[in-house]
């Protein structure tokens, strides 16, 4: 059994969550003694984490419509008329606060937590504090890898899902055979590099992998399904 994470991954869901909590502290501040200090920098630093992801979405969507402009101006037919250059009017930007909102949100957090006499469920779960609980079953789990021709070597991308890294597995050079995998490296983090170089200098070969998942070193499931790719340096 391990603990989901009660902070969301994805910005959008991030800006939700904080507001909510934000909104929220006021109620528990002389509860669990959140100065009125602390309470309005939350807030603040809510407003500001918002305004930034936003403007990051919208100087995106203002890059794409320049690059609109750009494409019309430059292969356009002669003579196609121009739309007006696009403009970035960003919104009047909020106070400015510490670095470290959810690192300092997160010791909040545990301050409220740490009350055990006057912290209940009922208060983690208006806050959105409480992360979910989630079955790992480790003789089920399965590996998942892929590979990318890079210039100078191949990249083995793997989504680690709750595990602590992935095993590399790979065929001698020159074989096919999936029976004879052998063990080129350990990696923690995607992606992972097989660096050995061409048997033959500027000869395409045929690269075959497989990964296994580990937890504390051990491995653990299933590996996953044999995958290749076609490495060119």
């Amino acid at each position: 059994m391990r603990k989901k994470p009660y902070l969301p991954r994805t910005e959008a869901n991030r800006i939700i969550w904080l507001n909510n909590f934000a909104d929220k502290i006021d109620r528990y501040a002389a509860t669990f003694g959140i100065s009125s200090d602390e309470v309005t920098l939350i807030k603040k630093m809510a407003v500001l984490y918002a305004y930034i992801i936003q403007l990051i979405a919208s100087s995106k969507a203002f890059t794409k419509s320049l690059t609109r402009f750009k494409n019309t101006l430059s292969i356009a037919p002669h003579g196609t008329t121009l739309g007006p250059i696009p403009v970035s009017t960003p919104d009047t930007a909020p106070e400015l606060t510490p670095a470290g909102i959810f690192t300092y949100i997160s010791g909040i957090v545990q301050r409220i937590k740490s009350n055990t006499v006057k912290y209940s469920p009922t208060i983690g779960n208006d806050l959105g504090i409480i992360g979910e609980e989630t079955v790992f079953a480790a003789d089920d789990y399965v590996a998942n890898g892929t590979a990318v021709s890079k210039v100078t070597y191949v990249a083995i991308e793997f989504d680690k899902k709750n595990v602590d890294g992935m095993v590399i597995y790979s065929l001698p050079l020159g074989s096919s055979d999936v029976s004879l995998m052998e063990k080129i490296g350990t990696a923690n983090y995607s992606p992972f590099h097989d660096t050995r170089p061409l048997m033959e200098p500027g000869k395409p070969e045929n690269r075959y992998y497989q990964t296994h998942a580990i937890i504390h070193d051990a491995e653990i499931g299933h590996p996953s399904e044999p995958f290749s790719v076609v490495y060119t340096a």
